[in-house]
Formats: structure tokens, C-alpha cells, sequence
């Protein structure tokens, strides 16, 4: 009877043991994997921060304001505005017949300039060269009687060669000059052909023959000038331009000079009035945007009666990235190359792109 109870309890105890240690094994078995999993999670992290599996980062997303800040940045080369007010305290000019002047003293003043790269590093260079475009327009859209005319229009195709010095003179304690421009400009209003062959008698009456006798024309300052029949400001001609860049800070002065072209037929006093070159001062601070240009710098201004030149003032309130608020003031002669002989007192208000 004791070997029968003592067998019993030996197989319970078997039985027992057996899942007791079935559950140990499931137990430790769970253990193990869970440890797995931690040391591959950990693996991975080791490897994604080693020297030969770098991190993936998250592709960049490009919204419409990088988009269209990138092409608005063309755009910044000599300044697009428009200026709907645009106001004349100047007669303006009618070269054709200045006995009768149609034209509003009110218009609307707008200009598009911008410049593309074309080739970079040319010629294994640090250099980069530029195509640049600009176009004037003084638009009479008020004057309703007269059907809105186009008044005068300025076209002035450029090819630049950008080379970055960056020169810094004592140190750069009085700033940098950071680039040298060479280039090759034209500028023209695009009026050729018939138009050129209106000749006029003093009196402003037209003639058959050509060419024409002079016509007397009174300026802003009482004083009488002469103008001669036949073409006005057709072109100014293709010339070189050499520009030197300096800056310090939000200041920036550009310095430009061209040579005299002789061979400019259709007004041979064009190059008293335009000068052998010009200025351009620009002061950026904030949102506020400054500009000067000085036109015909190279002649002499403490002789009131030699100077033929003229100053471009322009602020510009910067409202967001891409627009802000112009205002521009002209004084002197040659707002348009209709006028470059003639003087004129204007003023504008509008918005400017890239501010």
C-alpha cells in the first residue's frame, strides 16, 4: 500500500515538475525575445547615428513664398515700379510741335528691370556673366481726349560681366569693394524711320524739305533753347559701361563711367546732357529702402550754367517681402530720352516689387 501511495505522489510530482518548468521555459523564452527586440531597436539607434549609415533627413518642402521670392529676386537689378501718380510741375515736353502740347501733366510711370545669370565661373573665372533688361514707360492714362497714349517708352538691353572682389582697404574698416561690372548697353526709345524726318521752322510749322530749321522753345527757366527738325533721341547708342561696387553694412555705392561714342549721328549734343556717367547710392535699414542716383557726375557742378545733369530720389516702405510702398522725386534734364535736353520737376507715388 506505502509503494502504490508513494508511486502516485512520484507521478503528481513528475507531472508537476514538467509544467513548472514548461512555464519557466515560456517565462524565459518571452524574456529572451523582449531582450531581442531591445537589442536590435538599440542596434538600429547605434547604426543610424554611426559614420557609415548617416541619418535620413525629411525632404525639404519648398512653400510658394520661397517660390516666388526666388523669381521675384530677378527683379531687383534697377528697380520694378509703378507709379500711378505720376505728376509733372514742368511742362512736358512735345518735341514734334511745340506750338500745341496735348499731353496731361498727370500719368502713370512704370518701369520693369531685371537680370539673369547665363553663364557662371565663365571662362574658369569667379565671374558671372548677366543678361539685363530694362524698360521705361510714361503712360498718359488719364488724358481720355487724346485716347491714352503711350507718351514715351525706354528700352535698354544690357550684357554684364559680374567679377567679385571683395577688396577690403584698411582692414574693412571703411568697407569692401565687393564687385567690378563690364558691360555692354544700348539704349533706345525705338522711334526710327519716318518719324525722324519731321522737319519744323522756327515758327513750329512744319516743312516739306529737310532738314528743318530750328524751333524756338522756351525751358522751365524762361530761358529760349533751339531744337532742330528731324530725329529726337532716336538712340543713345550701344557703349561699354564699367561699374565699381562698394558697400558697409546696409550701405552700397555704385559708381559707373562709360566713354564717349562719336559716332552718334541723330543728336549730336546728346553726350552734354548724358554725361560720361553716374551714381547710385542705396541705404537699407528695416523696412526702409533708400536711393539716390546722380546722372552725369563726371562734369562740372559748381557752374550752374554747365550743368546738364539730374538726381533720382526714391524711398520705399517695405510691407511684406514682396511689395512695398515708392515714392520717387525727379529734378533735372532727361527723365526720358525725349527730354534729354529738357528740364523737368516730376514726383510719383506707388509700389515697388522686392522692395
Amino acid at each position: 500500500m506505502k509503494s502504490v501511495l508513494l508511486f502516485m505522489v512520484f507521478i503528481v510530482c513528475q507531472l508537476e515538475g514538467k509544467k513548472f518548468s514548461q512555464d519557466n521555459f515560456k517565462v524565459d523564452y518571452n524574456y529572451y525575445l523582449r531582450k531581442q527586440d531591445l537589442h536590435i531597436i538599440k542596434t538600429q539607434n547605434d547604426l543610424s547615428n554611426s559614420w557609415y549609415l548617416p541619418p535620413q533627413k525629411a525632404p525639404k518642402e519648398h512653400s510658394w513664398v520661397d517660390f516666388a521670392k526666388k523669381y521675384l529676386n530677378m527683379m531687383d537689378y534697377l528697380g520694378t515700379y509703378f507709379l500711378p501718380f505720376y505728376h509733372s510741375f514742368t511742362p512736358i515736353f512735345q518735341w514734334y510741335h511745340p506750338n500745341i502740347n496735348p499731353y496731361q501733366r498727370n500719368e502713370f510711370k512704370f518701369q520693369i528691370s531685371f537680370r539673369v545669370p547665363v553663364f557662371r565661373h565663365i571662362l574658369w573665372t569667379k565671374g558671372t556673366l548677366y543678361l539685363a533688361y530694362t524698360q521705361t514707360n510714361w503712360f498718359q492714362i488719364y488724358n481720355n481726349p487724346q485716347s491714352a497714349p503711350m507718351r514715351m517708352m525706354n528700352f535698354m538691353p544690357e550684357l554684364i560681366y559680374v567679377y567679385p572682389i571683395n577688396f577690403k582697404p584698411f582692414g574693412g574698416k571703411i568697407g569692401n569693394f565687393s564687385e567690378i561690372w563690364i558691360g555692354w548697353q544700348h539704349i533706345s526709345n525705338g522711334v526710327g524711320g519716318a518719324q525722324c524726318y519731321q522737319p519744323f521752322n522756327k515758327e513750329g510749322n512744319p516743312e516739306n524739305q529737310f532738314p528743318g530749321g530750328p524751333v524756338i522753345v522756351k525751358d522751365y527757366n524762361g530761358q529760349k533753347d533751339v531744337h532742330w527738325g528731324g530725329c529726337r533721341s532716336v538712340s543713345a547708342g550701344q557703349r561699354p559701361v564699367f561699374r565699381l561696387v562698394w558697400e558697409k553694412g546696409g550701405l552700397k555705392i555704385m559708381v559707373a563711367y562709360w566713354p564717349y561714342i562719336p559716332y552718334v549721328q541723330s543728336n549730336p549734343n546728346l553726350i552734354d546732357y548724358m554725361g560720361y556717367g553716374n551714381a547710385k547710392v542705396d541705404y537699407r535699414r528695416g523696412r526702409h529702402h533708400f536711393e539716390l542716383q546722380l546722372y552725369d557726375i563726371f562734369t562740372q557742378y559748381w557752374r550752374y550754367d554747365r550743368w546738364h545733369g539730374a538726381f533720382r530720389l526714391g524711398y520705399t516702405y517695405r510691407i511684406n517681402p514682396f511689395v512695398g510702398i515708392y515714392a520717387q522725386w525727379f529734378n533735372g534734364y532727361g527723365d526720358g530720352l525725349y527730354e534729354y535736353d529738357v528740364f523737368s520737376n516730376r514726383i510719383g507715388v506707388g509700389i515697388r516689387l522686392n522692395p
